[in-house]
């Protein structure tokens, strides 16, 4: 068959199932447009929408042959998408309280020694990772949050459009989001122990 898009949901399933190509790509192009306003309405970040909207249909593929699926395909796919958009706000809120939990805790006098080695090792940890980051993403990320630089002058400094500096700069935040996930999580369970000697 080769005019897929008479196809129904459950039939491109079945052949998904068989690790059809074709019925994966119709499945793709029937869906991305609407899975992908869904996202941005969600997380306001196409960056971030597109990328979600990508796993989601990895994550198909990797399931054929094994996709059981009770009620429609649509369903299907939003009920993944929203848990994929919900865990990215989690990850996204753990770092925000992270990172206000150790700002509200730096002007206090007399600092415990464990908590200066919780923020050292984060500032340490940032450093070992940015050398993992693509060479230009990296130079944005320094340009940004060392010299204090804004998006107009580090694309006028590297020949780039802001919007280029934006997706680099998004780029290396959930990059080191991701990688510092435990150290942010010690950090605010200290955090909460120490403050609380306090009430």
């Amino acid at each position: 068959m080769n005019n897929w898009k008479t196809l129904t949901d459950e039939e491109l399933v079945e052949r998904l199932n068989f690790s059809d190509h074709a019925a994966f790509t119709e499945i793709f192009y029937r869906y991305h447009g609407a899975l992908y306003s869904f996202a941005l309405k969600r997380c306001r970040e196409t960056e971030i929408a597109e990328e979600l909207v990508q796993d989601l249909f990895v994550n198909l593929w990797v399931k054929r042959g094994q996709l059981y699926i009770k009620a429609t395909l649509s369903g299907y796919l939003y009920v993944a998408l929203r848990n994929l958009v919900l865990n990215h706000i989690q990850k996204q809120l753990l770092h925000e309280r992270a990172t206000e939990v150790l700002r509200l805790a730096a002007p206090v006098p007399q600092t415990a020694p464990e908590e200066i080695l919780i923020v050292k090792e984060i500032g340490q940890e940032v450093d070992r990772n940015l050398h993992l980051l693509p060479e230009k993403c990296r130079t944005v990320y320094e340009l940004s949050r060392k010299q204090y630089k804004s998006n107009k002058q580090i694309a006028s400094e590297l020949g780039i459009t802001e919007k280029t500096v934006e997706n680099h700069m998004n780029r290396a935040l959930r990059f080191l989001r991701l990688s510092l996930h435990q150290l942010f999580t010690i950090a605010i369970i200290y955090s909460l122990l120490y403050l609380k000697t306090f009430f």
